[in-house]
């Protein structure tokens, strides 16, 4: 049996629009993109071949072939001799991410689009006159960025969302390290067009950058929905328990707290590196609200009648539409 005679079923989700000023190549590529950054197309997954797949479009096989070989050079695709095309094992780092964002991005505009009387149609022409048309036009090359926090943990969090939702290759610094590395490295911030950091510790990190250095940009760090519905639940007076890796970590997750206006509860804090204060706080709570990182290290240690509410914090997105727009204005 002939290899093209065995039907692989083509990915749902795909469409062609022919009317569209975009080129049916760039929407073919687009969407398998997208299909795999979604996991609706997964690691391991074979593709029709460009017959199959020019045929079930009714698009032209070089127009095809382009796209997948458009996607073969960025890394989603591979070949495998005498078998065929298939999705491969690790696609670019944070895709599924970005294109979630990308996702909800296009969602909210085509909404936006269509409560003011535009059809998708239009939303497309218009996008496509607005692409560049001299050669070799792709995404920006990202940006280096510096992130300054209290933990690791939030460092790790938040350079995923920063370099998921930005043009942004962003590096890591502990904000008690910092005074310290900006002795010791006059150059530490040279070649950063950004230091990013969260309220809490804005004043700390700009009373160590230098004039003139790179601009210092707050983001504003919220707890999930969860997290705050399950908090207004409890009665007036309760005592919840404040824990995270560090007594500096506690305190933020006390600010969080108090900047949400629950001010009905009584924060107890504790530290996970301080045996004492968490069976202090045991003594008065058995309600306790945690960071990811601080309920990996004690949740073995807490009695089974403790309530453990994991709070997984993310940046605000209004922040991040923000910077996006401050790099968007420098490099125009």
């Amino acid at each position: 049996m002939s290899r093209e005679a065995v039907r692989i079923a083509p990915p749902s989700g795909l469409r062609v629009n022919r009317e569209s000023s975009v080129p049916v190549h760039v929407q073919l590529t687009s969407q398998i993109r997208h299909l795999i950054g979604t996991g609706t197309l997964k690691p391991g997954m074979q593709l029709p071949t460009v017959r199959q797949l020019a045929g079930f479009l009714r698009i032209n096989r070089n127009t095809a072939a382009r796209a997948l070989a458009d996607l073969h050079r960025d890394g989603y695709l591979e070949s495998q001799k005498g078998r065929g095309t298939f999705v491969v094992d690790r696609p670019p780092a944070r895709q599924g991410r970005a294109a979630r964002s990308l996702e909800r991005m296009v969602n909210e505009t085509l909404d936006r689009a269509r409560r003011l009387g535009f059809t998708h149609d239009e939303v497309l022409a218009t996008v496509a006159a607005r692409v560049p048309q001299h050669g070799g036009a792709g995404r920006p090359r990202p940006a280096r960025a510096l992130l300054v926090e209290c933990n690791w943990e939030e460092l790790a969090r938040y350079r995923d969302e920063l370099e998921a939702e930005l043009p942004l290759t962003v590096d890591r610094i502990l904000v008690e390290e910092l005074p310290t590395r900006a002795v010791q490295d006059p150059a530490l911030f040279r070649g950063y067009r950004v230091i990013v950091t969260t309220f809490f510790h804005v004043h700390e990190v700009k009373a160590v950058v230098p004039a003139g250095g790179p601009p210092v940009v707050a983001l504003l760090s919220a707890a999930n929905i969860s997290t705050l519905l399950r908090l207004t639940e409890l009665p007036q007076g309760t005592a919840v328990g404040l824990v995270c890796t560090t007594s500096t970590g506690s305190q933020n997750l006390l600010r969080s707290i108090q900047a949400a206006g629950l001010d009905h509860v009584d924060a107890v804090l504790a530290s996970a590196d301080d045996p004492w204060s968490l069976a202090r706080m045991l003594e008065k709570t058995r309600i306790v609200l945690c960071s990811e990182q601080g309920a990996a290290r004690i949740r073995g240690t807490l009695p089974a009648d403790v309530e453990l509410i994991v709070s997984d914090r993310t940046l605000d997105r209004s922040g991040l539409d923000l910077l996006r727009d401050m790099l968007a204005r420098d490099d125009g």
